[in-house]
């Protein structure tokens, strides 16, 4: 009797054992707790196909501080590619510029500084004397600048966002989104990467004044390529962090934290998060050709169907392999055809489901035929061949 009592508690004790097991294993890791952003607002997403992987509170107004800087940056960058200036044009510092507050990049009333430098300013050192430097020498004043970060503000997309400076200091009339700063920060690294090490330098040194970089992730973990801090009272401590991991780039924008350790621990954690759970799939370079489509009634019989942009999507690792890439075009297509002209659809699947399209345009002219292409092209229409 004894022995049996022993037996049926030992049964007991390990049953007990594995039901623990079974719960262990099913409860989900440390590091997999949902994610929550100790601030207002966060957004996580890839930085190449704008898919959006995690948000909180992402269309909340709020003042961006100096995340401004990234759109006074993106319209310096924009000058540059244009020729509009060069990296060693000089502007002439005003006065206004010499004593705005802030933070500085220390140049002086009078100065005439190269735009490399006052672009290091902006991007290393937060400078607000460097945005109204720069701000006025491309449109006159700041206010006309101003009026240019509103506009392509609107161009991008950045439905709840309003600029009233060139530097972040605060306004109530001055205000965005996690989710608008994270729409800017893909549009400017990918219509600008040959300017994207700037974000990334450590240090810099001006008028015998050297500050850092105030973006502490690039010290923590060498996948962080940037991007751009921000403080103010009424902003609270805010952070755009860009990553590039095995070609897998992502954003995570941090708003409203109560302290400056808060925005940078969750969003290293927000894109360490992206890097374990999603994966970035390219499928076809910009103006790759996707396929080759039959013409009528055209000089060439076919015409190359291309993307104008990468083919790029962002998936949950186990969906990688259910994956589908497929093409629809209303046929017969008939010449005469434009380069860019839309003539179908990339449509990307995944188990069946469709996850995006993107319009497949012809990648060069197709003339109208000779009168005999013409006449055979139509006969054979007209009775299927």
């Amino acid at each position: 009797m004894k022995r049996e009592l022993n037996d049926l508690l030992g049964i007991i004790v390990v049953l007990a054992l594995l039901l623990l097991a079974g719960d262990a294993m099913s409860a989900p890791a440390a590091d997999e707790a949902p994610l929550k952003v100790r601030g207002t607002a966060g957004v996580l997403g890839d930085l190449d196909s704008g898919r959006i992987l995690y948000t909180q509170d992402a269309d909340v107004k709020l003042a961006p501080a100096s995340l401004t800087k990234v759109m006074t940056l993106y319209l310096i960058y924009e000058a540059l590619s244009a020729g509009t200036i060069q990296m060693d044009t000089e502007v002439l510092v005003s006065e206004s510029a010499w004593r705005t507050g802030g933070s500085k990049t220390f140049v002086k009333v009078g100065d005439k500084v190269r735009v490399e430098d006052l672009v290091r300013g902006i991007a290393i050192q937060s400078g607000n004397d460097a945005c109204i430097a720069m701000a006025e020498h491309l449109h006159g004043s700041e206010s006309g600048f101003v009026a240019q970060m509103n506009a392509r503000a609107a161009e991008l997309g950045m439905t709840n966002t309003h600029f009233t400076n060139s530097t972040g200091l605060p306004d109530p009339e001055h205000y965005t989104s996690a989710r608008d700063q994270f729409l800017l920060a893909s549009a400017l690294l990918r219509k600008f990467p040959q300017y994207s090490h700037f974000s990334q330098e450590k240090q810099f040194t001006y008028n015998n004044i050297k500050q850092q970089n105030r973006n502490n992730l690039l010290w923590r973990d060498p996948i962080i390529t940037g991007l751009k801090t921000g403080h103010t009272k009424e902003a609270g401590y805010c952070l755009i962090a860009t990553s590039d991991k095995d070609g897998q780039r992502l954003g995570a924008v941090v708003m409203g934290a109560a302290q400056r350790r808060h925005r940078e621990e969750d969003a290293l954690r927000l894109i360490h998060h992206g890097n374990r759970m999603y994966e970035t799939v390219k499928f076809f370079e910009a103006k790759a050709v996707v396929r080759k489509l039959r013409v009528w009634k055209g000089e060439q019989r076919e015409v190359d169907g291309i993307v104008k942009d990468p083919l790029v999507i962002t998936v949950l690792r186990k969906e990688r392999g259910s994956l589908e890439v497929g093409v629809s075009f209303t046929d017969p297509l008939i010449a005469p055809i434009s380069a860019a002209q839309e003539i179908g659809t990339v449509v990307v699947k995944s188990g069946g489901k469709e996850l995006f399209t993107r319009p497949l345009v012809a990648g060069h002219d197709v003339a109208r035929g000779n009168l005999l292409r013409v006449m055979f092209d139509s006969v054979r229409m007209a009775v299927g061949w």
